[in-house]
């Protein structure tokens, strides 16, 4: 009986403690984010907007949240890029396939031309853009979030795999002076 309630006391400290480093690791975060002046973030801003205004973006992916199965963060030259109406995605697919080619196929590895492009501003001024490509495996809509400060969200959704999600960062070009 004494081992038991031994037992339940270490997890419940080890569930505080738990809290506590996530605590410490979102104001980390937080004060991460906020080391840009207003001059600076309005700037920014000005080159998001611009960047995805002339149709020639980048995003830079570092993490997967599968519809099943473990969000994971990770390194490497993922992206998703929109050059005016052509689609290249270069990231990486962990899900459930239905009907896809013997070999695994080419999953989200393509360059497309875009067969829709819709943008619209969300209740936090993000940019949502909704864009539909199909290749010779699949049709699929992409829905883009980018926010002022650069930080983007994808969510890939399609017709003969399970949907998935990533977040990244749009690559901003310095100002020409």
């Amino acid at each position: 009986m004494w081992h038991n309630i031994i037992v339940i006391k270490r997890k419940e400290q080890y569930m505080r403690l738990e809290k506590i480093m996530l605590c410490i690791a979102a104001a980390t975060m937080l004060a991460a984010c906020n080391t840009l002046t207003p001059e600076e973030r309005i700037e920014l801003a000005k080159r998001v907007n611009r960047q995805l205004d002339s149709r020639h973006y980048t995003i830079d992916v570092r993490t997967i949240i599968p519809r099943m199965g473990q969000t994971n963060d990770f390194t490497g030259n993922w992206s998703l890029e929109v050059r005016g109406d052509t689609l290249s995605s270069y990231l990486p697919y962990i899900g459930r396939s239905y009907s896809i080619p013997y070999g695994r196929g080419i999953g989200l590895d393509f360059d497309a031309p875009i067969d829709s492009y819709e943008e619209t501003t969300g209740k936090h001024q993000e940019r949502i853009i909704k864009l539909a490509v199909t290749n010779e495996e699949d049709s699929y809509v992409y829905t883009i979030e980018v926010s002022d400060d650069g930080s983007a969200s994808i969510d890939v959704t399609a017709v003969k795999r399970d949907g998935i999600s990533f977040l990244g960062e749009l690559e901003t070009e310095p100002d020409r002076k």
